[in-house]
C-alpha cells in the first residue's frame, strides 16, 4: 500500500475534472439553446454561422429599405395622380371653352380657373416630398437638355413660306403647307394644332451657318417630294424631341435625301418619341446624310425613343447611298430600327437600280459608339444590325458598352460588325463606360441623379428610381390658355400630350412599386432561408442536449464518489501504524 502517490485518487480526480468540464458545456448549451456558443465549440461551424447572422441582419435592413423605397414611390405616384386629376378637369374646361355657346367674357372666366389649375400643378410638383426630398421637380429624372426650353413669342404660323427670327413657341395650324426657315442662334419650339391629321408639303430648314436649336412637339408630317423634311445645315445643331412626332415620306420611289438631314453635325435628345418611315424604294437614310453627300458629320443621340424604318439602301441612322457620315454616338435612348441593305446604325448599302458595288471611300462611317444607357433593337436584311451596310461599305470602328441592352439582327450580315462585303476597322463589345472620366467626356451619369433604393447585401444590388419633372413647363403647358376658341382647340392637343406624359410617369411609378414588392418577397425568402441555415448549424437539439447534460451530471457525481472512495482507501494505512 502506498501513501506518497495515490494513483487511484489521481485517476478519479482527472475524471471529475473531465466530467465537470463536459457538464459545464452541456449546461451552457441547454441554458443558451445553442450547440455552438463560441469558436471552441466548432471553429468552421462558428465562422459559417456568424456569416449567416451578418447576412440575416443585412437582409432585415434590405427589407426595410425596400419597404421605405416603396413608400417613397407611392408618395410620388400620389402627387402625379393629383396632377392627372387636374389635367382631366383642364381638358374639360378646354372642351367647354372651344364651344361657341360661350362669350369671350365667359371664356375669360374659364381661363382664370384654367390658369389656377396650372399653378396648382406647379404647387404639387414643388411640394410633393418624402422625408424632405422633393420628388416631382425633375431632380431624379432620366433626361438632361443642353438648352433651355424656348420662351418668348407664342404664335400660330400663317400658310406658306415663313422665316422664324425670334425665340418662342410656334404652332403649325390645320392645313399648313410651306417651308419654315429658322435663323441662326434661335431657340424655337414647333407644335402642331391638330396632330391627329398629318400635314403635307411641310419642310423645316435650319440656318446655313448652323447653331440651330429646334424643339419639335407632336408634329405629324408626311411629304411626297424628294427633299428632307427637317434639314439642318452647318455645325453645332441641336434637336429636342417632345411628345410623339411622325416625320414620314409617303410611299414612292427615288427618295435620295435623308428624312432628317443632320447638316454638319447634330445632337438629338428629349423625352418624346420620333417615328421616321420611308417604305418606298429609295436610297435615303432616316437620320443622316443625303445620297452623294460626303461631309462626314457627327451624330450624337442622348435620349428619347426612336422608331425608324427604311425600306431600301439607307441606314436608319447613318448614311444614304454613296455617302459618308462621321462618328455616331448613342449615349442613351430606346431604338427600334429597320433597314434593308443599309445598317440599322452605321453605313449604307447598295442601290437596287445599280448593282455595281460602291468603292469603299464612297460609303464610309466613322466610329460608332454605343453607351451603357442605350436600349437598341435593330434589324437589316443585307447590312449589319450595327456597323456597315452591304457592298464595300466601311466603318472605322464599333465600340459597345457591356452594359448596353442590344438586340441586333441581320439575315445575311453580322448582327454587330459587317454587312455583306462590308469592312470594319475594329470592334470592342466589352467597353466599360462606367469608368469614363466625367470631367473630360460626356456621359449620362454626369447629368443623371436617380434615387437609389439599396436592397442587397452587395454594393451593386440597388434599384434606380427615375422620376420625371412634373411641373407645368415639362408638361408643355407654358403659355397654354383657353381665352379664345382657337387657343382652346390648340390647348386640347397640348393637354393630350401632358396627360400622356403624366400617365407615362405614373405607370413607371407603378412598375417600380411592383418591382419592389417582388424584391421584398425575394428578400424575405432569402432571409428565411438564411435563418434556417444558421439555425441548423447553431441551434441546439434540446432533447439531445438534455440527454448529454444528464449523462455528464451522472458521470460527474459518480467520479466525485469514486474520488472520495479512493481518498478513503489511503486512510486505511493508519491501521497498520497503530
Amino acid at each position: 500500500m502506498q501513501i506518497m502517490n495515490n494513483s487511484a485518487a489521481m485517476a478519479a480526480l482527472g475524471e471529475v475534472k473531465k466530467n465537470d468540464t463536459s457538464l459545464g458545456k452541456q449546461l451552457k448549451k441547454v441554458a443558451s439553446g445553442m450547440k455552438i456558443n463560441g469558436a471552441g465549440d466548432g471553429a468552421a461551424e462558428y465562422a459559417i454561422s456568424e456569416k449567416m447572422r451578418v447576412r440575416t441582419r443585412s437582409l432585415d435592413q434590405d427589407i426595410e429599405n425596400a419597404q421605405t423605397g416603396k413608400n417613397l414611390v407611392r408618395t410620388a405616384e400620389g402627387g402625379i395622380q393629383e396632377i392627372v386629376n387636374n389635367l382631366r378637369d383642364m381638358k374639360a374646361m378646354a372642351i367647354n371653352s372651344a364651344n361657341d355657346h360661350n362669350t369671350d367674357a365667359y371664356r375669360a372666366t374659364i381661363n382664370k380657373e384654367f390658369q389656377q389649375r396650372i399653378e396648382e400643378i406647379d404647387d404639387i410638383a414643388n411640394t410633393t416630398n418624402y422625408n424632405g426630398r422633393l420628388l416631382l421637380r425633375g431632380d431624379y429624372g432620366d433626361h438632361y437638355s443642353y438648352k433651355e426650353r424656348p420662351e418668348g413669342v407664342q404664335q400660330t404660323l400663317s400658310l406658306g413660306a415663313t422665316t422664324i427670327s425670334a425665340d418662342g413657341v410656334y404652332t403649325l395650324p390645320v392645313g399648313f403647307t410651306g417651308t419654315v426657315y429658322v435663323t441662326a442662334g434661335q431657340n424655337i419650339e414647333l407644335r402642331q394644332e391638330n396632330s391627329s391629321t398629318p400635314l403635307h408639303d411641310v419642310y423645316i430648314v435650319g440656318p446655313s451657318s448652323g447653331n440651330a436649336n429646334i424643339w419639335i412637339n407632336g408634329l405629324n408630317i408626311e411629304n411626297g417630294n424628294d427633299a428632307s423634311i427637317i434639314k439642318f445645315q452647318g455645325t453645332d445643331n441641336h434637336l429636342t424631341i417632345l411628345g410623339t412626332n411622325n416625320i414620314n415620306y409617303l410611299p414612292r420611289k427615288d427618295y435620295d435625301h435623308a428624312v432628317i438631314n443632320v447638316g454638319g453635325g447634330l445632337t438629338i435628345e428629349g423625352t418624346g418619341t420620333l417615328n421616321v418611315k420611308n417604305t418606298g424604294i429609295a436610297s435615303c437614310a432616316g437620320i443622316g446624310t443625303d445620297q452623294n453627300e460626303y461631309t462626314s458629320p457627327d451624330i450624337t443621340i442622348n435620349s428619347g425613343t426612336y422608331n425608324i424604318e427604311i425600306n431600301n439602301d439607307g441606314a436608319a441612322i447613318g448614311g444614304s447611298a454613296k455617302s459618308s457620315v462621321g462618328d455616331i454616338t448613342i449615349n442613351g435612348g430606346t431604338f427600334y430600327l429597320k433597314s434593308r441593305t443599309g445598317a440599322g446604325i452605321g453605313g449604307t448599302g447598295r442601290s437596287l437600280n445599280n448593282l455595281t458595288p460602291y468603292h469603299t471611300s464612297d460609303s464610309t462611317t466613322g466610329a460608332i459608339t454605343i453607351g451603357k444607357d442605350a436600349i437598341i433593337s435593330t434589324e437589316s436584311e443585307w447590312g449589319a444590325g450595327i456597323g456597315t451596310g452591304c457592298d464595300h461599305s466601311y466603318t472605322k470602328s464599333i465600340t459597345v458598352s457591356r452594359f448596353a441592352n442590344i438586340s441586333a439582327n441581320s439575315i445575311h450580315g453580322e448582327a454587330i460588325g459587317r454587312g455583306v462585303s462590308g469592312t470594319v476597322g475594329s470592334i470592342d463589345l466589352a467597353w466599360d463606360d462606367s469608368l469614363v472620366d466625367e470631367d473630360t467626356s460626356w456621359t449620362l451619369e454626369k447629368y443623371l441623379s436617380p434615387l437609389v433604393i439599396h436592397h442587397g447585401t452587395k454594393a451593386n444590388q440597388a434599384t434606380n428610381i427615375f422620376i420625371k419633372d412634373m411641373r407645368s413647363a415639362s408638361l408643355g403647358l407654358d403659355g397654354v390658355n383657353v381665352s379664345t376658341r382657337d387657343k382652346s382647340t390648340a390647348a386640347l392637343f397640348m393637354l393630350d400630350n401632358a396627360i400622356n406624359y403624366a400617365l407615362d410617369n405614373q405607370t413607371r411609378m407603378g412598375a417600380y412599386q411592383s418591382r419592389l414588392e417582388y424584391t421584398i418577397s425575394n428578400l424575405t425568402t432569402s432571409n428565411e432561408n438564411a435563418q434556417s441555415s444558421e439555425s441548423t448549424i447553431r441551434d441546439a437539439d434540446m432533447a439531445k442536449e438534455m440527454t448529454g447534460y444528464t449523462k455528464a451530471s451522472v458521470l460527474t457525481q459518480s467520479a466525485q464518489a469514486m474520488l472520495a472512495q479512493a481518498n478513503q482507501n489511503a486512510s486505511s494505512v493508519l491501521q497498520l501504524l497503530s
